[in-house]
């Protein structure tokens, strides 16, 4: 890989929290140019299970896609992340805040990035692509495009996407895996991920014209689904909606 993968120290005031960001950076890199920013909530799952850096290099040399940063934002563990994530999360506010407030101003310091919502991709995989469209729900002049794996849905999730003005303006790949009728959550807990996501496309697809839904064949509520199918994502969110 001709791309550079590192570690940035950061401190979050808002979460009271340290990071080690996992961050690619392309081929020559320069700070002359502007370029994509993608961010990933489960930072450490989608550069060692989901290889993203070298999904989004191959992207960028093999099919000319758009010069892009990867910053991957880690959980320092799983309470934390429940509190930052989910829907009902008590922390959820400080978190959006934390994305909107703290790391893009400290990303804008440290690299050369395009400052428009067109220019940022938000990606998550369960807990971590429902934090992904939520942030694009409470900040859609900050986010507007999403990449969800298997995110999860609640009532919650459902009203503020029905209260959304702004659906209008996003871009959205999401999908489900086909063996995720009973995924054993991090409390114990069986919950049917087809039927929620199925809920989620019915309200999404109905209002969002870039949006791409699938189901992934044989698929389950691990990285063996959603690593092969990363690139895909890759390119219905940089390419075919470039």
């Amino acid at each position: 890989m001709d791309g550079d993968i590192r570690s940035l120290p950061f401190k979050s005031d808002i979460l009271n929290t340290e990071f080690d960001l996992h961050v690619y950076l392309p081929p020559n890199y320069h700070e002359s140019i502007s370029y994509h920013l993608a961010v990933a909530q489960d930072g450490q799952d989608f550069f060692r299970l989901g290889k993203i850096g070298r999904k989004i290099e191959d992207m960028i040399l093999e099919e000319a896609g758009p010069e892009t940063i990867v910053v991957g934002v880690p959980y320092p563990r799983v309470a934390a992340r429940r509190k930052w994530y989910h829907p009902d999360g008590e922390e959820l506010p400080q978190y959006l805040q934390f994305l909107t407030a703290e790391l893009l101003p400290f990303l804008a310091q440290e690299y050369s990035l395009h400052e428009d919502p067109e220019g940022r991709v938000l990606m998550g995989d369960s807990l971590a692509g429902t934090l992904a469209l939520l942030a694009c729900l409470e900040h859609p002049d900050t986010f507007s495009r999403a990449i969800m794996y298997s995110p999860y849905v609640n009532d919650t999730l459902l009203s503020k996407i029905d209260e959304s003005s702004h659906l209008g303006t996003l871009t959205l790949y999401h999908t489900v895996g086909s063996e995720e009728r009973e995924v054993k959550g991090t409390d114990g807990t069986i919950m049917d991920f087809i039927s929620m996501n199925n809920d989620l496309h019915e309200r999404l697809n109905a209002n969002v014209s870039n949006y791409r839904f699938k189901t992934l064949d044989k698929g389950d509520h691990t990285w063996y689904t959603w690593e092969p199918d990363l690139h895909k994502a890759l390119h219905f969110m940089y390419i075919f909606n470039a």
